[in-house]
């Protein structure tokens, strides 16, 4: 069987409501066309602050870009001076990609800006018909969600929860669809974390609906390109590599069983891409506590 075929039978493919090939990183400049309405400039009571910076060059999923004009971005600092969140173009286009497959009434993990809210209003693929909004934090809720009221013409409820809270809540409620983005950043340790909060959010999906996840698939990416660091290793020096490797960053402890599987066996480059189709469907099902 040939190595094509052997990719179609063994693909993840889609899992109902949840495909975990949907890449939300693809590229696009559709979302330059959709115009949105940003959090003003502003300093919370509470040491929170919203800042405006116009950006000139930008990084997008890894490359460098020079923009041919600034690009007006706002980023909320928290009361020690850390970035919290951003409307960077890469964010916007993530949030452009989620929106194309959104539809009907929405349940959203996390406020954020409020971007996603606004693309999928624009009625890329369907139309959102309302959202119901999950924030845990009050003060987010206070600087952006006057920003979507006086935008959106669609039912809105904001509540105060956390995602996972409301998830394990088992309230009845159905939605059309579901996007979750609650988590900081991009890294492949999220993933069993974020792969408990996808099968909380299951029962939740109506039938025909759709799950999507911020940045999954790009995550799934960076766990195999470790997994093929793995196992291009010699399997005698695998341990020692991968014990330093842990040291340095919290991803390299999933490799663990990638490591126990593969014990002893040396790989060439035809076997090494079958063994990342399991290593694949590994990191989809693993689930943290």
């Amino acid at each position: 069987m040939s190595i094509d075929r052997k990719r179609r039978r063994q693909s993840c493919g889609p899992q109902g409501a949840f495909d975990p090939d949907f890449d939300d990183t693809q590229w696009t400049d559709a979302w330059l066309r959709i115009p949105l309405a940003l959090p003003p400039v502003t300093i919370h009571r509470s040491g929170y602050r919203i800042r405006r910076q116009l950006l000139e060059r930008v990084e997008i999923f890894g490359q460098a870009y020079r923009l041919s004009a600034p690009f007006d971005c706002r980023l909320l600092f928290d009361p020690a001076g850390r970035l919290w969140m951003s409307n960077t173009p890469q964010e916007h286009m993530m949030m452009y990609n989620n929106a194309a497959r959104s539809w009907g009434h929405v349940l959203v993990g996390g406020l954020g800006l409020g971007l996603y809210p606004q693309y999928a209003l624009a009625g890329v693929a369907g139309q959102a018909t309302g959202f119901t909004i999950i924030e845990c934090s009050p003060i987010v809720r206070e600087l952006v969600e006057p920003v979507l009221r006086a935008v959106l013409d669609v039912p809105l409820e904001v509540r105060t929860a956390g995602i996972e809270e409301y998830l394990a809540g088992s309230t009845g409620e159905r939605f059309d669809t579901i996007f979750l983005d609650t988590w900081d950043t991009l890294d492949a340790a999220n993933l069993p974390a974020i792969n408990r909060l996808r099968e909380l959010a299951r029962p939740y999906v109506s039938p025909g609906g759709r799950l999507l996840l911020w940045g999954y698939r790009w995550m799934v990416r960076l766990f195999e390109d470790a997994c093929r660091r793995l196992l291009a290793v010699d399997p005698l020096e695998r341990p020692a590599w991968l014990e330093a490797w842990i040291e340095q960053t919290a991803s390299a402890r999933l490799l663990g069983p990638v490591a126990e599987r593969f014990s002893g066996r040396t790989l060439d480059a035809e076997s090494i891409d079958d063994a990342l189709l399991w290593c694949r469907s590994h990191i989809i099902a693993v689930r943290g506590n």
